[in-house]
């Protein structure tokens, strides 16, 4: 069965389309980001301040780019934070 696709917004970065969508979970501002073509590819996770900016999205791409970040291979959610005007791996 397919994702829900309710909210979710679409970005074409690198020639690569995600899905994405800011939410509040647990008082928390939190974007959730996934490739579009795979069914179980890896989410990445982000917790962001109370400002938030759509220039955020790319950043967090890059950044899950470069950190190890698989959205085409299943596996646990990547997290990460927004601390001090850049993406920092998420304390668990």
């Amino acid at each position: 069965m397919p994702p829900p696709q309710k909210g979710y917004k679409i970005i074409n970065h690198h020639d690569v389309q995600y899905r994405w969508i800011m939410q509040n979970r647990r008082g928390v501002n939190e974007l959730v980001i996934e490739a579009s073509a795979p069914v179980n590819g890896q989410i990445l996770t982000a917790e962001l301040p109370r400002i938030v900016s759509y220039d955020m999205v790319t950043e967090a791409i890059d950044y899950g780019n470069a950190n190890g970040w698989k959205p085409f291979e299943a596996g646990a959610v990547f997290r990460c934070k927004w601390v001090r005007k850049q993406f920092l791996p998420a304390d668990t």
